[in-house]
């Protein structure tokens, strides 16, 4: 008898109680006597041990990814609040803050004015060094009122700075030729005054030379527009057409034009009136009208006073007007003398203007009436031959021979003295006198000379005069058109459009004595 661990049901082995259903051995032994396997509760066992084991894996997927999530979620929170990188932050904040606060410190204004054209009131001219202080003191508190009342984005902190460009010493001598000052050494004062004034405040001595003050004044736009501190440039030029090129470079900036105000003295040129730039008039700070120099109508005179027969290699000073004129010496009649034709005219006169003390009493005086003579001259070099417009037509010079321009100009004759034979400067002269040239180098010197234009331009009466009244290089082979720099230097060109062109053809004769 079995065992009561054990039961049979007659056609299987006996079990034992509390074995487990499914186990290999039965499987094994039910396909072992070839029972069918479809309905065998061990494949079904597996089948679900499979499922199982796929929920399994799923769910440990699940849960890496979960574990993923939750890692950087942590290291998200983590790096928020790590003290490392809240303190780069504060940094970066501070830098930023400390650059905003570079660019906030130090403002100013600068002022840049072409001190040959732009020619400061005759009431602080005539002060001399007093006058100088008071016209620097007067634009610094016209400049700062402007700011305060004006403008919205300039800080009332502004420093005020000012340069001033000019060649002192030409200028100072066409004051005096003018009758606005009585000495050259005036002038000078009032420079120092100016720049002693205040203390940012500078009056520049450039020298002699064309445009010197120009290219001065252009750089330094060029340096201040771009910096931030600089917050207003007012820039004086209101007398030259020529500034009106480096000031069209801006034209597509708005921040750079919004940068720069015009400032006016004697009217703004046509060229400068065209362009989008704020302007600003200070009144009584600068003359309102162009230097008329004694003896040139100012009918003919519309260049501006800069230009004042300041050029390579020519003397530039003049004698200063004298205190008084009993005695009119040649060279000071040169100057007193206004042109004129001689027909209608005596010297009865002469007494009257001689007793005249003040040089710019002077000035204005009419001409002293000539004798009613006829006066013949000895050859062309004696009248001023017009073409049918009135414009001047000089007698032809030589041809160019660079060579021989380039040798005479090294032996630096003074120009003065050997086409008018009167150099005010005579022995202190600093370019030579003691040369003996010959027919053919005066000739060449002479063209030297008309390679500078004149002040006067085609308008000139001046019956010595030496420098050029209309362009003297071959005209352009591209460039044909009327009232433009059309020779073979084009813009560069040094004499302005109205001396190119010009009818050669003479239709009448000025005499002048």
């Amino acid at each position: 008898m079995a065992p009561a661990s054990f039961f049979s049901n007659g056609n299987s082995p006996m079990v034992p109680i509390g074995t487990p259903v499914r186990a290999p051995a039965q499987a094994s032994s039910a396909r072992a006597y070839g029972e069918s396997t479809a309905s065998d509760p061990a494949s079904m066992w597996a089948r679900i041990d499979k499922i199982f084991r796929n929920d399994q894996e799923k769910n440990q997927v699940i849960e890496e990814l979960m574990t993923r999530y939750e890692y950087v979620t942590q290291e998200y929170q983590r790096l928020l609040s790590s003290p490392s990188d809240q303190l780069q932050v504060q940094q970066l904040k501070q830098q930023l803050a400390g650059v905003q606060a570079a660019l906030e410190r130090n403002p100013f204004v600068m002022i840049l004015i072409d001190g040959d054209g732009m020619i400061f009131a005759n009431e602080f001219l005539l002060k001399g060094l007093v006058g100088g202080k008071e016209a620097a003191a007067t634009l610094y508190r016209q400049v700062v009122t402007y700011i305060e009342r004006e403008t919205e984005t300039i800080p009332t902190t502004s420093r005020v700075l000012c340069r001033v460009y000019a060649n002192v010493k030409g200028l100072a001598e066409t004051l005096v030729r003018a009758g606005l000052i009585e000495e050259v050494s005036h002038f000078e004062e009032f420079v120092r005054g100016f720049t002693n004034g205040r203390t940012l405040f500078d009056f520049i001595d450039v020298g002699p030379g064309k445009d010197r003050a120009d290219d001065k004044i252009i750089e330094t736009l060029k340096l201040f527009i771009d910096d931030f501190h600089c917050r207003q440039i007012f820039f004086g030029c209101s007398h030259d057409n020529g500034f009106a090129r480096p000031l069209e470079e801006y034209m597509g900036d708005v921040t750079k034009i919004s940068k720069v105000t015009l400032l006016e003295g004697v009217p703004f040129e046509k060229e400068l009136l065209g362009l989008p730039y704020k302007t600003k008039k200070f009144d009584g700070l600068f003359r309102e009208a162009k230097i008329n120099v004694l003896g040139v109508p100012a009918s003919v005179s519309p260049a501006p006073v800069k230009n004042y027969n300041v050029f390579n290699g020519l003397p530039t000073r003049l004698p200063p007007a004298p205190a008084a004129l009993d005695s009119p010496t040649p060279s000071v009649r040169s100057l007193i003398d206004l042109p004129r034709t001689p027909s209608t005219t005596t010297l009865d006169g002469l007494a009257l203007v001689s007793k005249t003390k003040n040089w710019a009493a002077l000035a204005a005086a009419p001409p002293p009436p000539q004798p009613v003579t006829e006066y013949r001259p000895a050859n062309r070099e004696e009248i001023i031959a017009r073409n049918r417009i009135g414009q001047r037509v000089d007698p032809p010079c030589r041809d160019y021979d660079k060579n021989e321009v380039d040798r005479i100009k090294k032996i630096k004759m003074c120009n003065v003295h050997f086409l008018r034979n009167e150099c005010p400067f005579g022995n202190a002269c600093t370019h030579l006198h003691e040369y003996n040239p010959t027919e053919a180098e005066i000739a060449t010197l002479r063209l030297v000379a008309r390679m500078a234009p004149c002040q006067n331009g085609s308008g000139c009466q001046e019956i010595k005069c030496i420098y050029g009244h209309r362009c003297p290089a071959p005209p352009s082979k591209t460039n044909k058109t009327k009232g433009t720099k059309n020779c073979i230097f084009g813009d560069a060109c040094k004499f302005p459009e109205s001396l190119h062109d010009i009818d050669c053809n003479v239709v009448k004769t000025l005499v002048i004595r």
